[in-house]
């Protein structure tokens, strides 16, 4: 029954759209704040508050990374123990005896 509801609720919201008419389009204005014009091949102008968010945004963001990297610094370098370059022998990194020619 309830499709048969729905049905009915989308034939009637088509007749009145038929028995209206066409429309003319309105254009919207842009909301409340100061309107910047886009200007070919030119910075954005920033307002001071625009810019007042990106630094504190970004600072926020560069406080998190730094925090994270010197309190939870094995989530980046991974957690294994590192390897003891002492110990690698010359034909693990490649390097030809002394005596090759």
């Amino acid at each position: 029954m309830s499709s048969f509801g729905r049905a009915l609720g989308v034939l009637r919201t088509g007749s009145r759209l038929v028995a209206r008419g066409p429309l003319r389009m309105t254009t919207r204005k842009a909301g409340g704040g100061p309107h910047i014009e886009p200007q070919y091949r030119q910075y954005p102008q920033l307002t001071k508050n625009q810019k007042f968010h990106g630094e504190l945004l970004s600072s926020a963001m560069w406080f998190w990374i730094l925090w994270h990297l010197w309190h939870d610094y094995e989530a980046v370098i991974g957690h294994f123990p590192f390897p003891d370059p002492s110990e690698w022998t010359d034909e693990e990194l490649g390097i030809p005896p002394d005596d090759a020619e």
